[in-house]
């Protein structure tokens, strides 16, 4: 199973560092916000974590997330 996860996070033969950042960044965030951050602060961390997930991956950009930030609208 661990030899399977970690080929899912092959590209073309070779280590993507994009989908790993993304993957440490999401299981940092699953450890930090259950056992480190308050409840009443959770969800604000994880969706930091997460976005930081969706950059790595190149699936939004910096001013995506500031747009969304600030409530812009197209």
């Amino acid at each position: 199973m661990i030899k399977n996860l970690i080929d899912s996070l092959k590209n073309k033969g070779e280590f993507s560092g994009r989908k790993l950042s993304a993957f440490v960044g999401v299981l940092t965030a699953i450890y930090l916000t259950i056992f480190k951050i308050p409840l009443e602060h959770q969800l604000d961390a994880l969706m930091v974590w997460l976005s930081f997930s969706l950059l790595c991956l190149g699936i939004v950009t910096v001013q995506n997330v500031i747009e969304f930030k600030n409530g812009k609208k197209d």
